[in-house]
Protein backbone atom coordinates (compact mmCIF):
# COMPACT_ATOMS: atom_id res chain seq x y z
CA UNK A 1 0.00 0.00 0.00
CA UNK A 2 1.56 3.33 -1.03
CA UNK A 3 2.31 6.19 1.34
CA UNK A 4 1.29 9.65 0.07
CA UNK A 5 3.20 12.82 0.78
CA UNK A 6 3.11 13.82 4.43
CA UNK A 7 0.37 16.09 5.70
CA UNK A 8 1.23 17.41 9.16
CA UNK A 9 2.47 14.39 11.15
CA UNK A 10 0.65 11.60 9.31
CA UNK A 11 0.12 11.16 5.55
CA UNK A 12 -3.67 11.08 5.62
CA UNK A 13 -6.06 10.72 2.69
CA UNK A 14 -8.39 13.46 3.87
CA UNK A 15 -8.70 15.06 0.43
CA UNK A 16 -11.73 13.68 -1.40
CA UNK A 17 -9.70 13.69 -4.65
CA UNK A 18 -6.69 11.89 -3.16
CA UNK A 19 -5.14 9.31 -5.48
CA UNK A 20 -4.48 7.14 -2.42
CA UNK A 21 -8.04 6.66 -1.21
CA UNK A 22 -8.63 3.74 -3.59
CA UNK A 23 -6.05 1.36 -2.01
CA UNK A 24 -7.59 1.95 1.40
CA UNK A 25 -11.08 1.42 0.02
CA UNK A 26 -9.82 -1.87 -1.43
CA UNK A 27 -8.30 -2.66 1.97
CA UNK A 28 -11.71 -2.10 3.56
CA UNK A 29 -13.39 -4.36 1.03
CA UNK A 30 -10.82 -7.10 1.49
CA UNK A 31 -11.38 -7.06 5.24
CA UNK A 32 -15.06 -7.78 4.69
CA UNK A 33 -14.16 -10.69 2.43
CA UNK A 34 -11.67 -12.03 4.98
CA UNK A 35 -14.40 -12.76 7.51
CA UNK A 36 -16.63 -14.52 4.98
CA UNK A 37 -20.22 -14.67 6.19
CA UNK A 38 -19.29 -13.34 9.63
CA UNK A 39 -19.91 -9.69 10.39
CA UNK A 40 -16.77 -7.56 10.77
CA UNK A 41 -17.34 -4.80 13.31
CA UNK A 42 -14.10 -4.53 15.31
CA UNK A 43 -10.67 -4.94 13.68
CA UNK A 44 -7.22 -4.58 15.24
CA UNK A 45 -4.09 -3.38 13.45
CA UNK A 46 -0.58 -4.09 14.70
CA UNK A 47 2.94 -4.70 13.35
CA UNK A 48 6.01 -6.65 14.34
CA UNK A 49 8.03 -3.50 15.06
CA UNK A 50 7.79 0.29 14.93
CA UNK A 51 8.06 2.20 11.66
CA UNK A 52 5.95 -0.15 9.54
CA UNK A 53 3.00 2.22 9.13
CA UNK A 54 0.31 0.63 11.30
CA UNK A 55 -0.95 4.00 12.58
CA UNK A 56 -1.06 5.43 9.06
CA UNK A 57 -2.97 2.35 7.92
CA UNK A 58 -5.42 2.56 10.82
CA UNK A 59 -6.13 6.25 10.28
CA UNK A 60 -6.57 5.97 6.53
CA UNK A 61 -8.69 2.83 6.79
CA UNK A 62 -10.95 4.74 9.16
CA UNK A 63 -11.14 7.68 6.76
CA UNK A 64 -11.96 5.39 3.83
CA UNK A 65 -14.68 3.68 5.86
CA UNK A 66 -16.23 6.98 6.88
CA UNK A 67 -16.13 8.30 3.31
CA UNK A 68 -17.97 5.12 2.27
CA UNK A 69 -20.84 6.18 4.54
CA UNK A 70 -20.00 3.86 7.43
CA UNK A 71 -20.25 5.16 10.98
CA UNK A 72 -16.62 4.58 11.98
CA UNK A 73 -14.69 4.80 15.25
CA UNK A 74 -10.89 4.89 15.38
CA UNK A 75 -9.50 3.92 18.79
CA UNK A 76 -5.94 4.92 19.59
CA UNK A 77 -5.12 1.82 21.65
CA UNK A 78 -1.37 2.44 21.64
CA UNK A 79 -0.92 3.74 25.16
CA UNK A 80 2.87 3.61 24.76
CA UNK A 81 2.96 6.56 22.34
CA UNK A 82 1.55 10.09 22.21
CA UNK A 83 -1.81 10.66 20.56
CA UNK A 84 -1.90 11.65 16.90
CA UNK A 85 -5.47 12.93 17.10
CA UNK A 86 -4.32 16.49 16.41
CA UNK A 87 -3.67 15.36 12.83
CA UNK A 88 -7.46 15.13 12.48
CA UNK A 89 -7.87 18.48 14.28
CA UNK A 90 -9.02 16.77 17.48
CA UNK A 91 -7.63 17.68 20.90
CA UNK A 92 -7.40 14.84 23.47
CA UNK A 93 -8.90 15.41 26.90
CA UNK A 94 -5.96 16.28 29.22
CA UNK A 95 -7.86 14.84 32.18
CA UNK A 96 -7.68 11.41 30.55
CA UNK A 97 -3.97 11.13 31.30
CA UNK A 98 -4.62 11.64 35.01
CA UNK A 99 -7.48 9.15 35.44
CA UNK A 100 -7.45 6.84 32.40
CA UNK A 101 -9.92 4.31 33.82
CA UNK A 102 -12.47 7.03 34.41
CA UNK A 103 -11.67 8.38 30.94
CA UNK A 104 -12.60 5.02 29.38
CA UNK A 105 -15.58 4.55 31.69
CA UNK A 106 -18.17 6.02 29.31
CA UNK A 107 -17.82 5.87 25.54
CA UNK A 108 -19.91 8.98 24.96
CA UNK A 109 -17.58 11.05 27.14
CA UNK A 110 -14.29 10.09 25.49
CA UNK A 111 -15.07 9.86 21.76
CA UNK A 112 -14.73 12.92 19.54
CA UNK A 113 -16.38 13.72 16.22
CA UNK A 114 -13.73 14.43 13.58
CA UNK A 115 -14.41 17.81 11.96
CA UNK A 116 -14.64 17.92 8.17
CA UNK A 117 -14.98 14.11 7.82
CA UNK A 118 -18.58 12.97 8.08
CA UNK A 119 -19.22 9.67 9.91
CA UNK A 120 -15.74 9.56 11.48
CA UNK A 121 -15.16 9.52 15.23
CA UNK A 122 -11.96 9.05 17.19
CA UNK A 123 -11.20 7.94 20.72
CA UNK A 124 -7.86 9.66 21.37
CA UNK A 125 -5.25 8.02 23.53
CA UNK A 126 -4.95 9.71 26.94
CA UNK A 127 -1.19 9.76 26.37
CA UNK A 128 1.69 7.54 27.40
CA UNK A 129 0.66 5.37 30.35
CA UNK A 130 2.97 3.50 32.73
CA UNK A 131 0.29 0.85 33.39
CA UNK A 132 -0.82 0.47 29.78
CA UNK A 133 -1.41 -3.29 29.89
CA UNK A 134 -3.53 -3.05 33.03
CA UNK A 135 -5.68 -0.34 31.42
CA UNK A 136 -6.21 -2.40 28.27
CA UNK A 137 -7.21 -5.44 30.36
CA UNK A 138 -9.58 -3.42 32.54
CA UNK A 139 -13.32 -3.90 32.83
CA UNK A 140 -13.75 -0.33 31.61
CA UNK A 141 -11.97 -1.10 28.35
CA UNK A 142 -13.91 -4.32 27.79
CA UNK A 143 -17.24 -2.57 28.33
CA UNK A 144 -16.15 0.29 26.07
CA UNK A 145 -15.39 -2.11 23.21
CA UNK A 146 -18.71 -3.88 23.70
CA UNK A 147 -20.51 -0.54 23.58
CA UNK A 148 -18.60 0.57 20.49
CA UNK A 149 -19.45 -2.68 18.68
CA UNK A 150 -23.13 -1.93 19.05
CA UNK A 151 -22.94 1.72 18.07
CA UNK A 152 -20.60 1.77 15.05
CA UNK A 153 -20.43 0.04 11.69
CA UNK A 154 -16.66 -0.35 12.01
CA UNK A 155 -14.31 0.05 14.96
CA UNK A 156 -10.55 0.16 14.25
CA UNK A 157 -7.95 -0.31 16.97
CA UNK A 158 -4.39 0.96 16.47
CA UNK A 159 -2.15 -1.01 18.87
CA UNK A 160 1.58 -1.12 19.73
CA UNK A 161 4.10 -3.22 17.81
CA UNK A 162 4.50 -6.84 18.88
CA UNK A 163 8.27 -6.94 19.33
CA UNK A 164 8.13 -5.08 22.65
CA UNK A 165 4.60 -5.41 24.03
CA UNK A 166 1.74 -7.90 23.91
CA UNK A 167 -0.96 -5.21 24.10
CA UNK A 168 -2.41 -6.25 20.72
CA UNK A 169 -2.85 -9.82 21.93
CA UNK A 170 -4.60 -8.59 25.09
CA UNK A 171 -7.18 -6.76 22.97
CA UNK A 172 -7.54 -9.25 20.11
CA UNK A 173 -10.09 -11.52 21.91
CA UNK A 174 -12.49 -8.55 22.00
CA UNK A 175 -12.23 -7.98 18.22
CA UNK A 176 -13.27 -9.80 15.06
CA UNK A 177 -9.71 -10.21 13.88
CA UNK A 178 -6.15 -8.93 13.56
CA UNK A 179 -4.29 -7.42 10.61
CA UNK A 180 -0.49 -7.34 10.51
CA UNK A 181 1.09 -4.28 8.87
CA UNK A 182 4.50 -4.70 7.23
CA UNK A 183 6.84 -2.41 5.33
CA UNK A 184 9.80 -3.24 3.07
CA UNK A 185 13.08 -2.00 4.52
CA UNK A 186 11.68 -1.94 8.07
CA UNK A 187 10.14 -5.34 8.67
CA UNK A 188 12.52 -8.03 9.90
CA UNK A 189 11.65 -11.19 8.00
CA UNK A 190 12.44 -13.47 10.95
CA UNK A 191 10.02 -11.61 13.21
CA UNK A 192 7.39 -11.47 10.50
CA UNK A 193 7.57 -15.19 9.71
CA UNK A 194 7.48 -16.06 13.41
CA UNK A 195 4.43 -13.87 14.02
CA UNK A 196 2.52 -15.19 11.00
CA UNK A 197 3.28 -18.79 11.90
CA UNK A 198 2.09 -18.19 15.47
CA UNK A 199 -1.14 -16.55 14.30
CA UNK A 200 -1.95 -19.16 11.69
CA UNK A 201 -1.38 -22.05 14.09
CA UNK A 202 -3.40 -20.45 16.88
CA UNK A 203 -6.96 -21.63 17.41
CA UNK A 204 -7.77 -18.49 19.38
CA UNK A 205 -6.39 -15.64 17.25
CA UNK A 206 -8.46 -14.61 14.23
CA UNK A 207 -5.74 -13.61 11.77
CA UNK A 208 -7.27 -11.75 8.82
CA UNK A 209 -4.10 -11.17 6.80
CA UNK A 210 -1.28 -8.71 6.19
CA UNK A 211 -0.63 -5.37 4.52
CA UNK A 212 2.53 -4.34 2.72
CA UNK A 213 2.84 -0.63 3.41
CA UNK A 214 4.93 1.85 1.45
CA UNK A 215 5.89 -0.61 -1.29
CA UNK A 216 6.29 0.72 -4.82
CA UNK A 217 4.83 -2.42 -6.41
CA UNK A 218 1.61 -3.26 -8.26
CA UNK A 219 -1.24 -4.14 -5.95
CA UNK A 220 -3.23 -7.32 -6.33
CA UNK A 221 -5.53 -9.50 -4.26
CA UNK A 222 -5.65 -13.27 -4.10
CA UNK A 223 -8.61 -15.46 -5.05
CA UNK A 224 -9.04 -17.95 -2.22
CA UNK A 225 -11.53 -20.46 -0.96
CA UNK A 226 -14.41 -18.97 0.98
CA UNK A 227 -13.04 -20.71 4.11
CA UNK A 228 -9.57 -19.19 3.66
CA UNK A 229 -8.06 -16.04 5.01
CA UNK A 230 -6.15 -13.87 2.57
CA UNK A 231 -3.31 -11.47 2.22
CA UNK A 232 -4.50 -7.89 1.92
CA UNK A 233 -1.82 -6.65 -0.49
CA UNK A 234 0.88 -7.97 -2.84
CA UNK A 235 3.82 -9.96 -1.40
CA UNK A 236 6.03 -9.21 -4.41
CA UNK A 237 6.44 -13.00 -4.92
CA UNK A 238 9.12 -13.38 -2.24
CA UNK A 239 9.44 -17.12 -1.43
CA UNK A 240 10.46 -16.48 2.17
CA UNK A 241 7.05 -14.89 2.76
CA UNK A 242 5.09 -17.44 0.80
CA UNK A 243 3.35 -18.78 3.89
CA UNK A 244 1.58 -15.44 4.34
CA UNK A 245 -0.40 -15.92 1.13
CA UNK A 246 -2.61 -18.36 3.08
CA UNK A 247 -3.44 -20.30 -0.06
Amino acid sequence: MPLPDEIDDLPLVTDADSLYIEPYERFRGNLKRATGTKSLRVVLLTSTMNGEGKTISAYNLAIASAKAGKRTLLIEADLRSPSQAHTLKVTPDPAGAIEPLRYYGHLSDCIRLVPEIENLYILPSPGVQRQAAAILESTEMRHLLEDARGRFDLVILDTPALNRYNDALLLEPHTDGLVLVTRPGYTEEGLLNEAVEQFMESEDIQFLGAVINGADIPLQSYDLDEDSQFIVEDLDNRPDLEKISMS
